[in-house]
């Protein structure tokens, strides 16, 4: 998903549509992500005065990621719309385009970060019983032995 400046001006006038399925398997390294699903982006792309290029992205994948209390594997889906816009120029709303390349991977992969959930909880382990919390009177240390007169 990288291209030259010159290219996309070129691929604008034949065909400005965006359809792939990339692989981000290998950035999940060192994250909290199990697994990630083929990344399908679609959408389009356009050109305005050769100096300014925005990008209209659907982003569709699915995250495997830890249940928060079993570690147990969930699949959690993201399906989103961006904009991103390029320029050539320093602007606020857009990306600065360095040298004569845009690459879309890593603003994907951002996107795809910004989208994941910091914890998730599978829906049967909303009532996941930690046991028995009761402490029996033998089993108190002596050092805390006066703290079971503050119970309230």
């Amino acid at each position: 998903m990288k291209w030259t400046i010159y290219e996309l001006i070129k691929q604008e006038k034949i065909d400005n549509n965006i359809d792939v399925t990339l692989d981000f398997s290998e950035y999940i390294e060192g994250t909290d992500i199990y697994r990630i699903s083929p990344v399908k982006v679609s959408g389009d792309f356009e050109i305005y005065d050769a100096e300014e290029f925005v990008f209209y992205l659907d982003i569709k994948c699915t995250l495997y990621l830890p249940d928060a209390r079993t570690l147990e594997e969930i699949p959690f889906e993201i399906d989103l719309s961006v904009e991103e816009g390029f320029s050539t120029f320093e602007d606020e709303e857009n990306h600065k385009i360095e040298g004569i390349t845009i690459d879309l991977l890593p603003i994907i992969w951002s996107n795809i970060i910004l989208e994941k959930p910091i914890r998730v909880v599978k829906d049967e382990t909303e009532d996941f019983d930690l046991g028995n919390t009761e402490v029996e009177d033998d089993d108190i240390n002596p050092a805390f032995a006066n703290l079971k007169n503050n119970k309230k």
